[in-house]
């Protein structure tokens, strides 16, 4: 019987070695999709009581802050737990109107990388990121109702967005989307009103509006995550979730319990983990749509904040 040569014993224990390591990839990949979700379903089981306690009893926030500074008169139907004026009497709320600006950021950021082969609705999308971050700046720097809108308004506008996104994400080439497109802008005019003309002394128009729109979009996405990422290719929908649910968890236990939590600046979370939760799922989206295309994409970064997604290759 041959002895195996040195070349042969080599080449065979640099395979067993690519196959171990690619198991053990795959299991850890597996271990922290488990991981995400179980960590996503706990933050939604919290989010129920808070939301509830909210609901009933109304937030906690801090609309007895007399402080004035700047802007003058506090015109805004809400006060956010921040102190006011602190910091200088320029901002209100500094560090909400700071950590707005990493909403900016992560617009530019997405339109750098996507602009020269993303379709225009996804350019528009991270577009949108820069006018919800600089209307969420000048709102908690000012507190007043004008700035309060141009904060809440571009919100429902970019949930109008997304769903066109979401709803368009398998259409063919050259396919008109006219009539969708009319029908959202509608609703879009419709709510715009609604929220202008109702919310005299609350936000709740706004927060159902925006709400209803976002439990729409996270169920919609999670079906094209089940239809074409069952591989777990990417997991730009499970992290995207876990960052969301966790801010908007954090949302409501500032509005609960401000008077114990208002060193913890816990607002200015809320705008990260919104922030980079909906920056994922917008490159969820586009991956998702590439993949529809049969174009070849890769997904670079290292962090939720950093991350893109490359066109490597277009198959005609």
């Amino acid at each position: 019987q041959a002895v195996p040569s040195h070349a042969s014993l080599k080449l065979h224990i640099c395979r067993c070695a690519m196959g171990v390591d690619g198991n053990l990839a795959v299991d850890i990949q597996r271990n922290y999709v488990r991981f995400l979700r179980v960590l996503s379903c706990a933050i939604l089981l919290a989010v129920v009581p808070l939301l509830v306690l909210l609901v009933v009893r109304g937030p906690v926030d801090g609309k007895d802050d007399a402080s004035e500074g700047y802007w003058g008169a506090k015109t805004a139907t809400v006060n956010w737990c921040e102190a006011d004026y602190v910091v200088t009497k320029w901002i209100a709320e500094f560090a909400n109107a700071i950590s707005s600006l990493f909403i900016v950021a992560s617009g530019i950021f997405g339109i750098v990388m996507h602009y020269h082969f993303a379709e225009p609705r996804y350019v528009i999308a991270f577009s949108g990121f820069v006018v919800v971050g600089l209307g969420s700046a000048a709102f908690h720097a000012t507190l007043t109702r004008s700035m309060q809108l141009l904060d809440e308004l571009p919100m429902v506008w970019d949930n109008s967005v997304f769903i066109f996104i979401l709803l368009a994400m398998e259409d063919t080439h050259g396919r008109s989307r006219v009539i969708l497109a009319f029908g959202l802008a509608l609703a879009t005019v419709l709510m715009t009103l609604a929220i202008i003309t109702l919310d005299v002394h609350s936000q709740d128009t706004f927060l159902v509006c925006y709400g209803s729109g976002v439990v729409y979009i996270v169920f919609k996405s999670h079906m094209y995550n089940k239809k074409y990422n069952a591989g777990n290719h990417v997991l730009l929908y499970e992290t995207s979730l876990a960052l969301y649910s966790g801010a908007f968890m954090v949302w409501l236990i500032d509005r609960n319990f401000c008077p114990y939590v208002r060193s913890l600046y816990l607002h200015s979370f809320w705008h990260l983990g919104a922030n980079f939760g909906t920056f994922n799922t917008v490159l969820f989206w586009l991956w998702l749509r590439l993949q529809y295309k049969r174009n070849k994409a890769r997904l670079q970064g290292t962090t939720p904040a950093t991350r893109w997604i490359e066109l490597t290759d277009r198959m005609l």
